[in-house]
């Protein structure tokens, strides 16, 4: 007699299908303001039933912005790169008095006396945020005159040495061919001085020169923060961006035909098209909501930071704002992605406003790692005052006496972030 086995074999299918439209929401969501705009102009030429919400958005409206004049743009782009500078109110002063400064060429025209005096701080603080900006695209921009210009360039190329810097003292000698008096004081023979000019010489004269050949990448913000009476307002950058219209006279004119088209396959891709254009229009009208409504729940958390600076920003975790408004995790993640923010002069991404928290031993509160990363840099840059280079050891002792609990290890990596050398280098420049 055969002896029949029987066994129970656990066999779990798990068939999940993910709407299409759900993808293209999700895809639209993530997407920065420039991106929207490229991707709905090519959505606009493919399907015949959408429209521009106006012809100027048909022809690109970006390209109004990119055409604007050559000081207007330069000065707009200046003012982004500096965003990181500009944490306080004094600092935003001074670097406005630098960027209004400029004159036609990219030479700034004031000094950091007259910077100091102009926004009534004191000098050394002038003269930080001038080194500062001079790092900044263009290079050479910001330099006082000529010679500096030239040397910033030769730095950047590595080329730069007590030569050089002969040659670029006694640039009458250099306008007049006088090769045998630049050999001399150089102590190099005529071939050298040769090969010297024939580098500088292809250099550029001014910091602005050129630019209109290279391409200037500056941020499009997606939404515009302006502060009127101590409450916060937003509005979304280019609300023609953000949309697209159904041409429903053309569609009804269509949809009458259509009982006519003995085509199917014509038939299917008109239902098509028009099917999309409803699903785009809904999907991008979801991403401005979602958008608006996740911003203005960051920024009025991160309140202080518009009123009282970079130190007053609050720990904060895509999470918490998740729990706030409702949804998950991942759709704040994806809101948040590659948005940036303008405020007066500032353009910022929105993820600056999320932080980590380290704990304050005085009161048991937290403190954001954007506030400790300002505390930090405020030391480093009190080191001129003072005549003194702090360790990063010293720095965290610092910080501790003030009841904060980080480690050295910490204060290294803040530091490193903020493109900060260390204490060694930084003794070097003092």
């Amino acid at each position: 007699m055969v002896k029949q086995k029987f066994s129970l074999k656990q066999n779990i299918r798990i068939n999940q299908k993910i709407n299409i439209n759900i993808i293209n929401a999700i895809k639209i969501l993530q997407m920065s303001v420039r991106e929207v705009g490229e991707f709905t102009r090519k959505e606009i030429d493919k399907n015949p039933f959408l429209l521009a919400p106006n012809p100027l958005h048909q022809t690109n409206d970006f390209s109004i912005i990119e055409n604007q004049s050559k000081n207007l743009n330069i000065k707009e782009w200046l003012y982004q790169q500096s965003s990181f500078i500009s944490i306080n109110i004094i600092n935003e002063r001074l670097i406005e008095s630098y960027i209004e400064n400029l004159d036609n060429f990219g030479f700034c025209k004031i000094t950091p006396k007259d910077a100091a005096v102009l926004t009534n701080t004191s000098e050394d603080l002038a003269n930080t945020i001038l080194i500062k900006l001079k790092l900044l695209d263009p290079i050479g921009i910001f330099s006082s005159n000529l010679e500096e210009h030239l040397t910033a360039q030769l730095k950047k190329r590595h080329l730069f040495n007590s030569k050089y810097k002969i040659i670029l003292d006694n640039l009458n000698h250099l306008a007049s061919s006088n090769l045998n008096k630049l050999s001399k004081l150089c102590k190099v023979d005529i071939n050298e001085i040769k090969l010297m000019i024939k580098n500088i010489k292809t250099l550029r004269p001014r910091p602005l020169d050129g630019l209109e050949e290279e391409k200037i990448e500056r941020l499009i913000p997606d939404i515009i923060v302006k502060i009127h009476k101590n409450k916060i307002n937003l509005k979304l950058f280019s609300e023609d961006s953000y949309k697209v219209i159904l041409n429903e006279k053309y569609i009804k004119e269509i949809k009458i035909k259509l009982l006519k088209l003995p085509n199917d396959e014509t038939k299917n891709y008109i239902k098509q098209c028009i099917v999309h254009g409803k699903s785009l229009q809904n999907n991008l009208n979801r991403r401005n909501k979602t958008l608006i409504l996740v911003a203005n729940k960051i920024l009025n958390i991160q309140k202080d930071f518009f009123f009282k600076g970079e130190e007053s920003i609050l720990p904060l975790t895509h999470k918490n704002i998740s729990e706030k408004v409702s949804m998950h995790e991942s759709t704040i993640s994806r809101a948040v992605k590659n948005k940036h923010i303008k405020y007066n002069n500032k353009t910022l991404p929105l993820n600056y406003f999320f932080n980590s928290k380290i704990i304050n031993l005085s009161n048991n509160t937290n403190t954001s790692s954007a506030s400790i990363k300002n505390k930090i840099k405020n030391l480093i840059d009190s080191e001129k005052n003072i005549n003194n280079i702090y360790s990063d050891q010293k720095i965290t002792e610092i910080l501790n006496k003030a009841e904060i609990n980080i480690s050295r290890r910490t204060v290294a990596k803040y530091r490193e972030s903020l493109k900060i050398p260390n204490s060694v280098k930084r003794s070097k420049n003092l």
